[in-house]
């Protein structure tokens, strides 16, 4: 019998592979359908950034024309809605001004612009209607 730091092989491997087992059935568990827009298939790290060539506004229109002028793509991350349509860019500003004019919080905005209260980085609340 083969043995790993005083630990018989066949347990070490069937814990090991029943720890990954509990971490799949709980993912599988907590996912939820959502009715999100259509996007191109994803791969589980990188998102759609494989998608993409050295010219991305082309890779953008092929996606669009493809899937439609409303996409739903993965950049690494963070999920990133690309309207491809002039019209629903227009509608879409228009009806949720809030939402989308809001910027991605980071740990190096925080730090170093001043918690992110600067013009380039504050979210849209009071502070920013007035500064």
């Amino acid at each position: 019998m083969e043995f790993i730091n005083g630990v018989p092989l066949f347990s070490s491997m069937f814990l090991f592979i029943s720890f990954l087992i509990v971490i799949y059935l709980q993912l599988a568990k907590t996912k939820k359908k959502l009715n999100l827009t259509p996007s191109p298939p994803q791969l589980p790290i990188i998102g759609n950034i494989h998608q993409f060539g050295k010219l991305t506004h082309h890779s953008h229109r092929d996606l669009a024309a493809k899937h439609g002028s409303l996409l739903l793509l993965k950049l690494g991350y963070y999920p990133a809605l690309v309207v491809s349509s002039a019209d629903m860019a227009k509608e879409a500003i228009k009806r949720h001004d809030a939402v989308f004019s809001n910027r991605l919080k980071t740990t190096a905005s925080n730090i170093l612009l001043y918690g992110g209260t600067d013009i380039a980085f504050s979210p849209y609340d009071e502070y920013w209607e007035t500064s």
